[in-house]
């Protein structure tokens, strides 16, 4: 009797296979599926990381652009509550015979699909044109198109980049953004305010 149940303890059953096999199957499911969502997660906080540095870098070249501009130099005249997507202005580059010298005329806007440019003598035979970033977003974060102020800042209807003028200051606002693998949208915002000193 002995060597019958040393037998039947030998191996396992086929049921206690099958009960093993799926426990590991799930074990290792389960562990795919946390790796997965750890992934995106890291990608997305990659993303998000990437895009606040390009905007915080994007939001300093254009305030630094725009500090060394006269105020009357400005153009569009558009002061608060109107945004403006792009802003024209001349630096001074000294004085010579008592009278300011001013830079060829520079533009900074939003162009197409998410494109901030700088342009300087734009539309003319000697324009230099150069695409500063194509990660604008079309409007800016919590702002919808619909002729109401959706982002408690007192304007309506702002693109990604938004210029404000108020007095001789500049209010910049920046909206960038990205796609995950996972089709979800990664924003980063921006904003600042500069006085021309000019």
């Amino acid at each position: 009797m002995s060597c019958a149940r040393a037998r039947r303890r030998a191996g396992f059953t086929v049921v206690e296979t099958v009960i093993a096999l799926t426990l590991v199957g799930l074990v290792v499911t389960k562990l795919a599926l946390v790796m997965d969502e750890a992934r995106r997660a890291h990608q997305q906080e990659s993303l998000a990381m990437a895009l606040e540095d390009q905007a915080l870098e994007l939001i300093d070249r254009i305030a630094f652009a725009v500090v060394g501009a006269a105020r009357e130099k400005l153009t569009p005249g558009m002061e608060a509550p109107f945004p403006a997507h792009e802003i024209h202005y001349q630096i001074s580059t000294g004085v010579e015979d008592g009278k300011s010298v001013w830079s060829a005329p520079e533009v900074i806007g939003l162009a197409g699909e998410g494109s901030i440019y700088w342009a300087e003598n734009q539309g003319e035979a000697d324009e230099r044109l150069v695409v500063w970033a194509n990660t604008v977003s079309q409007m800016l974060q919590n702002e919808v198109m619909n002729g109401l102020d959706d982002n408690g800042n007192d304007l309506a209807d702002e693109l990604g980049l938004a210029f404000v003028l108020d007095g001789r200051s500049v209010t910049i606002r920046l909206s960038l953004e990205r796609t995950a693998d996972d089709g979800k949208k990664i924003q980063a915002s921006k904003e600042t305010t500069v006085t021309c000193r000019n």
